[in-house]
């Protein structure tokens, strides 16, 4: 009996020996759940990267598209603009004929794809120029080199005019405009009652032309094809025009 239990207590002891540490097969089921929590982790992580890349492509693109509205709505704004505005306006027993401002037309053409917008104002100010000698003063003609104005899609580059030359604003190496579409709204308000003789049938009596002006940019960012913003943007002229005239009145 002794014999035997000595013979037990050395078989305990050397199965105690056999099970310290890991068998291959647990040190294999370790390795496989560490493998799956780290491809876990690495995707997340991944998924995070591109997200965030997304996200600054949007904003990017967000941040030139509104960058480039703002810049067109505050240049549209002085179209019109003539250093001699007084010119235009019908003075009580003056028997002129108030000459129409030069600088007030503002058209939009093309589609979508190449949608532009044109305008002029005088680049002159009446006070500065009269008073102070300056060797261009307003002459009510418009120069082609320095009062002439707009903004056009080409190939995917939205261009700003400056004078005779365009030049881009939009940067093609990150953005591609896709769509520039300019419409132009004219409310005419009737001006007859502020004439003495009723204007003749087939003639064209005096309206005052009130022109809101409403603008869809569309981009798409170069390094991503399917980042695709888009914004609206409206404005007024705040110069409004005055089309046709009185009918004139007998000597």
């Amino acid at each position: 009996m002794p014999g035997q239990q000595s013979m037990m207590r050395n078989g305990l002891m050397n199965e105690r020996r056999r099970q310290r540490g890991l068998s291959l097969i647990e040190l294999m089921v370790g390795i496989t759940v560490g493998m799956i929590v780290v491809a876990a982790a690495s995707l997340m992580m991944t998924s995070q990267l591109k997200e965030h890349k997304l996200l600054v492509l949007e904003t990017q693109l967000q941040q030139d598209l509104r960058a480039a509205g703002d810049l067109i709505l505050r240049d549209l704004r002085r179209a019109g603009f003539w250093a001699m505005p007084q010119n235009g306006v019908w003075a009580e027993g003056s028997f002129a004929a108030p000459t129409p401002n030069p600088y007030a037309s503002v058209t939009s053409g093309g589609n979508a794809q190449n949608g532009s917008l044109e305008f002029q104002y005088s680049r002159h100010l009446a006070n500065r120029d009269n008073a102070a000698g300056y060797p261009n003063p307003e002459d009510g003609a418009i120069n082609d080199n320095t009062e002439r104005f707009g903004f056009k899609l080409e190939d995917g580059i939205l261009k700003v005019r400056l004078g005779a030359a365009w030049q881009p604003i939009t940067d093609p190496a990150t953005l591609t405009i896709t769509a520039f579409q300019v419409q132009l709204q004219t409310q005419n308000l009737p001006l007859q009652q502020f004439c003495e003789l009723t204007c003749p049938p087939g003639t064209a009596c005096p309206l005052l032309q009130v022109r809101q002006v409403s603008i869809n940019l569309v981009g798409q960012a170069v390094h991503d094809s399917s980042v695709v913003r888009s914004i609206q943007l409206s404005g007024r002229v705040r110069n409004d025009n005055v089309a046709g005239a009185c009918p004139a009145v007998p000597a």
